[in-house]
């Protein structure tokens, strides 16, 4: 009974670890851009409204096929939705944790929970990157550990759907099949053939339904050649000022941190370096190291440079956490192993625990807030919270955080619902057009009786202000504007603060007349209906 205890604690203390933070991350609210987004795009996808062909959506559509798949098995909502993006987490800690089974179910948890501990702040949202970077450690365990058998195919067939959720994922897929194609047998290689040609099929399918030049637009053109420009930040990030637009917010508002510390700034520019010269040196640490499963840990560090170029798009805290849950989930692995060399034999049970403690402790240092912070608030006062205000509207009920907010989205929805018959059309954006940085896509989410207006769910800068897009012609047409100031402050080191087309605006001014209006949000109707 004892071995059997013995063996089984590290999955307890794993499994208690990732239920601890679970009510506050479902409670949190919803109302960012990206998962509004992720929720309407979703459910337009029952209505057969494909992502690229019909709506704009900025990565492949896997997240979407399978946030949609839930909706239409239990409902669209918020809590489905959220239960989604908590399967992508559990792949995520599985694979991670079968990625360093190898050296130990000691170090395997701990490398998991690296990862976890990480990424436990951001929530349960149905991220994609999210998603793709888990069926990249679970295929890549199942390939490393699969030999001969066809769990070997699967694995290829989890990395192919990797890539079905984020591009930027391919270069990390190629290498890991490469590597294990390069010296192998005939019969392998035919498996990881079939697999990854399997994991890819879905574009197939999703070539035929939107077509080639709606997907490559919207896979390729859109994200990485129109918006590029408009969401870079700087390289190497700036230590005395935030450049991510939130990051700034939340310096302004979130008061002073309680642990001493870098500046937040100067936090978000360590973290980079040190994420940097982390994913470099695990490249050299197996042999300098001698780590045991050489071939296998070097597999691993070439994904973290592999996936690095998330991080180099935009090293803003988040996607630094995206990449660092991974890069440093390797290194948690590499520390075990230094200190269970160096650990007398009786003690050596102690090295898994004490990694995690010595990169976790580090990164605490490094980013008191940003990880300190965040972290420990996600794991104690916020894993509390198991309710938040939140708006029920049209059977759909979406948590909001704060109440003030509640009141005022309650009154606009009343005025869209007497505006409206089902079936109109909806445009929801900013009031100044020419710069389209950030939007609440949500309110598409709460309005599932009305047609969104535009192609352009996000407002993005490049894609909904540029000119000659289709937005001026689909505002012509709309038959109610909600347009909101609350982002025409937004500011970054890069192009979005430019003006784009002003022929948006022109159409609003020319064919639209206010008809309600509140502290954040005014409501237009076509000037010959307002009376009505």
């Amino acid at each position: 009974m004892g071995a059997r205890l013995v063996r089984a604690l590290p999955f307890l203390i794993a499994a208690a670890a990732v239920i601890v933070p679970l009510p506050g991350m479902l409670a949190m609210g919803a109302t960012a851009m990206e998962e509004g987004n992720v929720l309407v795009v979703a459910d337009l996808f029952l209505d057969g409204r494909w992502p690229h062909g019909d709506v704009e959506y900025l990565y492949p559509p896997g997240n979407v096929w399978a946030v949609g798949t839930a909706f239409w098995a239990l409902g669209p909502s918020v809590l489905v939705e959220r239960l989604v993006g908590l399967a992508y987490r559990a792949l995520l800690l599985w694979g991670l944790y079968r990625l360093a089974r190898p050296w130990g179910r000691g170090t395997a948890t701990v490398a998991a929970l690296t990862a976890w501990v990480l990424l436990a702040p951001f929530g349960l949202f149905a991220y994609s990157w999210l998603c793709g970077l888990a069926l990249l450690c679970a295929g890549t365990a199942l390939v490393l550990d699969g030999g001969a058998r066809r769990s070997t195919a699967v694995g290829a067939g989890l990395l192919g759907l990797a890539v079905f959720h984020q591009v930027v994922l391919g270069p990390a897929v190629l290498l890991v099949l490469g590597t294990e194609a390069w010296r192998t047998t005939r019969a392998r290689r035919r498996r990881l053939a079939t697999g990854l040609a399997g994991g890819l099929s879905p574009f197939l399918l999703h070539l035929v339904l939107v077509g080639p030049v709606a997907l490559v637009e919207g896979v390729v053109v859109d994200p990485v050649f129109r918006l590029r420009s408009g969401r870079r930040l700087p390289l190497p990030p700036d230590p005395s000022e935030s450049a991510d637009m939130f990051a700034r917010i939340d310096d302004l508002l979130s008061g002073p941190d309680p642990w001493p510390g870098l500046s937040r700034p100067a936090q978000v520019a360590a973290v980079f370096w040190l994420l940097l010269v982390v994913a470099v040196g695990l490249i050299v640490l197996p042999r300098l190291w001698r780590i045991p499963h050489r071939r296998r840990f070097t597999t691993l560090a070439l994904i973290g440079i592999a996936i690095f170029p998330m991080v180099l798009q935009r090293p803003s805290p988040n996607h630094l956490k995206f990449v660092g849950g991974y890069v440093f989930a390797v290194a948690v692995v590499a520390v075990a192993v230094a200190f269970g060399r160096r650990l007398p034999l009786s003690r050596r049970h102690l090295a898994a625990p004490l990694a995690l403690l010595a990169v976790v402790s580090l990164l605490f240092a490094v980013a008191p807030h940003h990880l300190g912070r965040f972290t420990v608030d996600a794991f104690t006062g916020r894993a509390t919270t198991w309710s938040t205000p939140s708006i029920t509207h049209a059977g759909r009920t979406l948590p909001v955080g704060d109440e003030a907010f509640v009141a005022e989205l309650e009154a606009l929805l009343a005025e869209v619902d007497a505006r409206t018959e089902p079936g109109d059309s909806v445009f929801v954006g900013p009031v100044d057009l020419t710069r389209t940085n950030y939007s609440e896509t949500f309110l598409y989410f709460l309005l599932p009786d009305l047609v969104p207006a535009s192609r352009h769910l996000e407002m993005n800068p490049g894609l909904a202000n540029r000119p000659g897009g289709p937005l001026a012609d689909e505002l012509a047409d709309a038959d109610v504007l909600v347009l909101t100031d609350r982002f025409d402050g937004w500011s970054e080191p890069n192009t979005s603060v430019q003006p784009g087309s002003p022929e948006p605006a022109r159409v609003v001014a020319d064919r639209f007349c206010e008809a309600w209006s509140s502290a954040y949000h005014v409501l237009l109707v076509p000037c010959d209906e307002r009376s009505s």
